[in-house]
């Protein structure tokens, strides 16, 4: 019997989501990703590199955070050498996303996550960011990830380079 969870890897920028009042459309897509969530429809990941990210958030900020973490059973997946070589490969032509985005797709890809989901458009949720991580993942024998904004998760918006 297989589960029919999707796993997902959220990053660092949608937990800033709720946060986010200079932008309240993203502030309200992203209160309703999280209800979504408490469905228990997915398996919810964060990455190691989480915390370093995390660190400029304040201390009610860090408290609600943690409570989200919580509530959710979001899990924070251990440090992992294979995903560090992984990111490692995925630097240069065409990814050229900071070390950080690299390690948030190289432990979606290690730890077997279907998507990262990320309000990251310029580094992450792009087309080349999606191809790079696709033809690296094929030519390693891993599995394919996508990268998709909460929006996009909730079927608000898919781009054509998703389908």
């Amino acid at each position: 019997m297989t589960d029919s969870k999707k796993r997902l890897l959220i990053d660092t920028s949608v937990m800033r989501g709720i946060f986010d009042d200079d932008t309240p459309e993203r502030k309200a897509c992203t209160e309703r990703f999280f209800d979504v969530c408490r469905t228990g429809i997915h398996e919810l990941f964060i990455c190691p590199v989480f915390d370093k990210e995390m660190k400029s958030a304040t201390a009610e900020q860090q408290k609600r955070v943690d409570e989200l973490m919580e509530e959710l059973h979001i899990e924070v997946l251990p440090e992992n050498n294979e995903a560090t070589d992984l990111a490692r490969k995925y630097k240069g032509n065409p990814l050229k996303t900071a070390e950080g985005d690299r390690l948030h797709l190289a432990y979606a890809t290690v730890f077997e996550c279907d998507t990262v989901v990320s309000w990251n458009m310029h580094d992450i949720v792009n087309e080349t960011t999606y191809n790079g991580t696709r033809e690296m993942n094929i030519a390693t024998g891993r599995k394919t990830i996508t990268v998709e904004t909460p929006a996009m998760m909730m079927g608000e918006g898919r781009p054509k380079w998703l389908s």
